[in-house]
């Protein structure tokens, strides 16, 4: 199973067009985004242009789909690797939905698009829905930036998440300038596909 977020109930999505390291490096499902500036450059039908959010300032969202992928090469869908962090447990299966950003659009006999790869991918609007999502902070700040200084995160029913410095949630407030999302832990658990939180909307 490739996904790292799942939907359980509601939630506002609205199609948006990934931007900058976005496209340069991929990104994992989950990711919390803020608007870019600029027109898309691509379809004039998406609400705009997204970025990855450091977790200061506004966040407009965040991507319920992969891609993770990296021009010219595909990633695989769910796999550990260098550059991007993703969680333990992830599978192989490729994400086919996946596809350059710069390549050719995929037509069918009757002309009709069949495809748009990571062109324009899916966002949903905080603080709405619950979901199950696999792909947060396991690791304090500290620890990420300097191994052996920090802890590893835990999470507990009520605690309210933040975004990180990579754009992923958590439940450390990094800095004054790291906004709540509106989202708190509703569980923490795990199960054959790895640990999750089931997240969902609150009144701070």
């Amino acid at each position: 199973m490739g996904d790292q977020v799942y939907k359980l109930k509601d939630g506002e999505e609205v199609p948006v067009e990934p931007a900058d390291s976005l496209v340069a490096t991929g990104w994992l499902q989950g990711t919390w985004v803020r608007y870019a500036s600029g027109a898309p450059t691509f379809s004039p039908g998406v609400i705009g242009v997204v970025e990855r959010s450091d977790g200061e300032g506004v966040m407009c969202g965040f991507l319920i789909r992969g891609p993770q992928h990296v021009t010219p090469m595909q990633r695989l869908s769910d796999m550990w690797d260098a550059d991007i962090l993703q969680r333990p447990g992830g599978d192989s299966v490729s994400d086919w939905t996946a596809h350059d950003p710069g390549g050719p659009l995929h037509f069918d006999n009757e002309k009709q698009l069949q495809r748009l790869g990571s062109r324009v991918v899916t966002m949903y609007v905080p603080p709405t829905g619950y979901f199950r999502w696999y792909t947060f902070e396991t690791e304090d700040l500290a620890e990420r930036t300097t191994p052996g200084t920090g802890a590893p995160l835990v999470y507990v029913p009520n605690d309210k998440l933040y975004v990180s410095d990579q754009g992923l949630l958590t439940n450390e407030q990094e800095g004054v300038a790291h906004a709540w999302t509106g989202y708190v832990v509703a569980r923490a658990t795990s199960d054959q596909e790895g640990s999750f939180l089931v997240v969902t909307a609150a009144v701070g």
